[in-house]
């Protein structure tokens, strides 16, 4: 029998997982970290990981290699033991935050073709197109000091 605080950390992982979904993480990538963020010790194995979720190793593995990729989570060994203990670092958001960054160039970049497209008889339409260019660069530049910021702060990414 699950107990009633397990029970309350794995529907918290799951909500928070969905969350990350939100993100663009697959629901295994999204309950992984989550994961990370309510358990103690904050470091655990693959193996750990393929039991608690009770998921394939392929999944997890895919998962994780994801994460490592992005820089989500890290892991490090210990002598003597072979074993990888994976925990999650603070550059979630700079990884996020990026990635939104992209997606507002790209969007500005056909903002930018379809005014130039269009024809100078209702110029208010292309005045409003021009005004979310405006308040897309507002928007970046506002972000892009965040991310600078975080990235200067950043102390390590080991608990």
């Amino acid at each position: 029998m699950i107990s009633t605080q397990e029970k309350r950390t794995r529907e918290t992982i799951e909500e928070t997982g969905k969350v990350f979904e939100k993100f663009g993480l697959t629901p295994m990538q999204g309950r992984i970290i989550s994961y990370f963020t309510v358990s103690d010790p904050p470091e655990k194995t693959f193996e750990e990981l393929v039991t608690y979720f009770k998921a394939s190793k392929s999944s997890v593995s895919n998962s994780l290699n994801f994460l490592l990729q992005n820089k989500i989570i890290d892991y490090k060994t210990f002598p003597s033991d072979r074993k990888r203990y994976f925990f999650i670092t603070d550059s979630f958001f700079i990884v996020y935050f990026k990635k939104v960054l992209e997606n507002v160039t790209e969007l500005k970049e056909f903002a930018y073709r379809t005014v130039s497209m269009r024809t100078p008889e209702y110029p208010m339409a292309s005045e409003k197109i021009l005004k979310w260019i405006e308040n897309a660069n507002r928007f970046q530049e506002s972000l892009n000091n965040t991310v600078t910021l975080i990235e200067s702060e950043k102390t390590g990414s080991e608990f």
